[in-house]
């Protein structure tokens, strides 16, 4: 069955954890936002800590000098199976710390517009009511459940009549060109879906991946972000209109801010950018809790080796601080920065992810994969997020 990324993907995060359901989570230390169980596990996930590494691959059979590994941490009865690539990463990483940013203002939102109409508006006002007409018309149990927002209550938009630029917040922006979105909403449920992440073929060579990502990468450059990390392509193309969908994140020094939340909480925030772009322009363009501005840094800390990481999470399966299914394989492995908002800022502190990623899990479960079905029965984990620098857990589904 034909799935449809980016509409589909909030609806089937929450299906799945409805499906697994939550473990009761560890008691938190007085001194960490970060769940973690009090007891000796502390001391011996500090040893291996502070054990001196031996490089990026793991210390167990079945892993390879490449940097791949196919092979089970824990134990046949509760383990995990990781079949995926181990990418090289930094030896040492800082914390961040993000801010609203302060140098938005009509004249840049102009400058994201782009328009060579001089009929420019400003339509925040007309915006703003439309927003609350609707919003009085539904009915209690329709109304949008009110998230938390990185940044402030600002709001700004323009329009020239066929484009339309936002600010929100001071971290969020949008734009659209709604002649392009038409000519891709045409084809968007009747084209074939092509997964072009990493393959360009059947892909004409005059629109290429490359060719989308400076299109894409010249509009994000007019808010002075230089660098992204994309976690997902999916190219359309059907009666002479062709175009990608995107899913990706901020990324600084080229270490991407993490994409893969599954259950979303309240408090929670994703920084997330999507877009259509056709070989015209872009089409559409949202960025949610993106834009955030660094005002701070920790000293840079010593990434854990993936060798470390199966050790203790060895350990915390040892200790039963969360589940796993032996047989279901975990496919992805990398180093990303995982969000959190405490107050007004946006933290970003280094993770090692080890997951299946929600797309490929949903399928598996389609297709009737035994191994899946049972380990969402069993509430087995399938989305773990660990600490780089302490192997704390900080997430795990």
């Amino acid at each position: 069955m034909k799935k449809r990324f980016l509409s589909a993907l909030m609806a089937g995060a929450l299906g799945i954890c409805a499906l697994t359901g939550c473990r009761k989570a560890p008691e938190a230390s007085a001194d960490s936002d970060v769940y973690h169980a009090k007891s000796s596990l502390e001391g011996e996930v500090g040893n291996i800590v502070a054990e001196e590494p031996d490089g990026n691959t793991a210390r167990m059979d079945g892993a390879k000098q490449d940097g791949s590994c196919d092979a089970l941490v824990g134990t046949e009865e509760n383990g995990i199976w990781i079949c995926a690539e181990v990418p090289a990463v930094p030896q040492a990483v800082p914390t961040l710390t993000l801010r609203e940013r302060d140098d938005w203002t009509a004249e840049k939102l102009r400058e994201l517009l782009d328009s060579r109409d001089a009929n420019v508006q400003d339509i925040t006002g007309e915006y703003l009511a439309q927003m609350e007409k609707e919003l009085s018309e539904m009915n209690e149990d329709d109304k949008p459940v009110e998230w938390l927002n990185f940044g402030d209550d600002s709001f700004m938009m323009l329009s020239d009549g066929q484009k339309k630029a936002s600010f929100r917040g001071n971290t969020s922006a949008s734009y659209v060109d709604e002649i392009l979105k038409k000519s891709c909403d045409a084809i968007y449920k009747k084209a074939p879906e092509m997964d072009a992440a990493g393959n360009d073929e059947g892909i004409p060579a005059k629109f290429s991946v490359s060719r989308m990502k400076d299109i894409l990468l010249e509009k994000l450059a007019v808010l002075d972000i230089m660098e992204i990390h994309i976690s997902r392509i999916l190219y359309y193309e059907l009666d002479g209109t062709a175009f990608y969908e995107l899913v990706f994140t901020p990324s600084y020094e080229t270490i991407g801010v993490a994409s893969e939340f599954g259950q979303i909480e309240f408090g929670d925030v994703q920084p997330r950018g999507t877009a259509w772009i056709t070989e015209d322009g872009i089409a559409a363009m949202s960025l949610d809790d993106y834009c955030g501005k660094i005002t701070g840094q920790s000293e840079n800390g010593k990434i854990l080796t993936f060798s470390q990481v199966t050790d203790i999470l060895e350990k915390y399966l040892e200790n039963n601080i969360f589940y796993g299914n032996s047989k279901a394989k975990l496919t992805q492995t990398e180093l990303v920065y995982y969000p959190t908002l405490r107050e007004s800022e946006l933290i970003l502190t280094p993770a090692w992810h080890i997951c299946i990623p929600l797309n490929e899990m949903i399928e598996a479960l389609e297709s009737g994969d035994k191994a899946w079905q049972d380990a969402v029965e069993k509430g087995a984990a399938w989305n773990i997020y660990l600490d780089a620098v302490t192997g704390e857990l900080i997430k795990v589904e």
